[in-house]
């Protein structure tokens, strides 16, 4: 087995017994918590939807031909010649479209996709990504539909002159273009259970939902306060925060509010966010405690709650473990996979980016007094707990690396 992806995943990968490391390359080889480093434009853009866009321009379009390079390089090599080779790719990484695309200018091998997102793929029973509207009439929702693929006009003729250099028989077919990086991939493994989709009539047949990925983290960077605090006999709620590594990066978006809206609610708060900086002079609250990191799997295990930006990967978590959660998120992705959660029950969102103290409070106060949260949260769990992901996958690659 071998990962292609960039270096700052390198000693993870390199620590895993029979597994190669190939270091991606130019454009392609950013660090994913600082973005800024290699697109400095990026840091510029309005945190709205549109930064979705600007992202799927310039970072995923821009760092394709150097994904392509080392990947066709990579299958193309002389130890790899005359083996069977699967292409297991996170759904965003541009560089095996002109694999999945048949272009003559590189061998053709199965190539199956991990989609770790909301289903960006437009529909006639539901409102487009970007919009966070609930599924509209299906004439509403092709007029939504259309008004987006205008809005992508840009970025799909610049993806259509970046793909010419490779004259795949067809070229990009779909003018919001990210439907190519779902629809042309052999398999696509949807990372989530149907509930938190809007149903589709017309979703094609190579996307599957396959429950969640649950990884497997040690324990070792526990802080020394985990087992007293968290799995102590404190019968207060614990309520966990996060954010993601960008969004984090401004604790007063989220998780400052947050702070102070249970600085004398009878609960017990875990902030736990990778670029956490409370400012200096801040009066932690007794009930608080701050990490970098924690294994969610472990943390979310003793959760009553989770207050979030909206991260699709932290929602799926919570909800495989049952968690019900309070959502303030409106960038990237956040509009579209606050309101499913929503929609699921099991989730209050607050539609904004930046949430009052009091927003906040009131949210963790009927979530912790009402039980149909919670309840909704457990049929999920449930669901997510019918699907063996790993081994979906897994038998997916045997199956395909045969034919």
């Amino acid at each position: 087995m071998t990962f292609i992806t960039g270096n700052t995943f390198r000693e993870g990968i390199e620590a895993i017994d029979n597994v190669k490391f190939v270091p991606l390359k130019g454009l392609a080889e950013y660090d994913p918590d600082n973005l800024s480093a290699t697109f400095p434009e990026r840091a510029l853009q309005p945190l709205d939807e549109t930064l979705a866009l600007w992202d799927i321009e310039h970072i995923f379009f821009g760092a394709l031909h150097d994904q392509f390079e080392v990947l066709r390089d990579f299958i193309s090599s002389p130890e790899l010649l005359h083996k069977r080779v699967v292409v297991v790719a996170d759904w965003l990484v541009t560089g095996t479209l002109p694999i999945s695309l048949k272009s003559p200018h590189v061998r053709q091998v199965p190539v199956l996709a991990i989609g770790h997102s909301v289903l960006f793929g437009l529909s006639k029973d539901c409102a487009p990504f970007g919009t966070g509207l609930p599924p509209q009439s299906e004439e509403q929702n092709l007029e939504l539909n259309a008004k987006v693929k205008a809005m992508f006009g840009k970025v799909y003729a610049g993806a259509r002159e970046i793909m010419a250099r490779y004259e795949c028989p067809s070229g990009l077919e779909h003018e919001f273009v990210v439907e190519d990086m779902i629809y042309s991939a052999d398999r696509f493994f949807q990372l989530c259970v149907p509930q938190l989709e809007y149903p589709r009539s017309d979703l094609p047949s190579n996307v599957e939902f396959t429950g969640a990925l649950l990884g497997k983290n040690d324990n070792k960077n526990r802080p020394d306060w985990f087992d007293g605090f968290v799995c102590g006999k404190d019968e207060r709620p614990l309520i966990v925060v996060t954010s993601g590594t960008a969004a984090s990066a401004d604790v007063e978006q989220l998780i400052m509010p947050t702070i102070e809206a249970c600085r004398a609610l009878p609960v017990r708060v875990v902030v736990c966010a990778v670029n956490v900086h409370p400012p200096k002079d801040f009066p932690m609250p007794e009930n608080v405690k701050v990490a970098k990191w924690i294994p969610f799997e472990e943390l979310f295990k003793h959760a009553s709650l989770v207050v979030s930006n909206g991260g699709f990967g932290g929602i799926t978590q919570a909800f495989a473990t049952g968690v019900p959660m309070v959502l303030a998120g409106v960038t990237e992705d956040k509009m579209e996979t606050t309101a499913r959660a929503a929609m699921t029950g099991a989730a209050i969102n607050l539609q904004t980016q930046t949430p009052s103290v009091e927003q906040v409070r009131q949210a963790i106060k009927a979530m912790t007094a009402e039980s149909q949260y919670k309840m909704k949260a457990l049929e999920l769990k449930r669901e997510y707990a019918s699907y063996d992901t790993l081994s979906i996958i897994e038998n997916a690659v045997r199956v395909t690396a045969k034919a």
